[in-house]
């Protein structure tokens, strides 16, 4: 199974995405400023017609027909924040209230 960059990236907006919309009306919620994420990654340059370069997330039955692929580690540091440019907000849905102070 061959992961594209791109989608692991959307897979990790829609999760945050999600624990956001989990925290609404929650007492308590969590500040996401930074995600550190390692991924380890293929690089594959075809030689066929089209050729070009795609950076693919590592599977454990990556196969290489008619092409040349390196596996690297990637380190990205990522900014979270929401399409307003405001902190995205996280909770765990069902989360038991926490008492605030008066």
């Amino acid at each position: 199974m061959e992961i594209r960059l791109a989608d692991a990236l959307k897979a990790l907006r829609d999760e945050l995405a999600e624990a956001t919309l989990q925290a609404e009306g929650q007492p308590v919620r969590l500040h996401v400023e930074n995600v550190n994420l390692d991924l380890q990654v293929t690089v594959t340059q075809a030689r066929e017609g089209g050729g070009g370069v795609k950076f693919w997330v590592l599977s454990a039955d990556g196969k290489a027909s008619g092409s040349t692929s390196t596996t690297h580690t990637v380190s990205l540091q990522l900014k979270a924040e929401t399409s307003d440019g405001g902190r995205v907000l996280t909770g765990v849905d069902g989360a038991a209230p926490v008492p605030l102070p008066d």
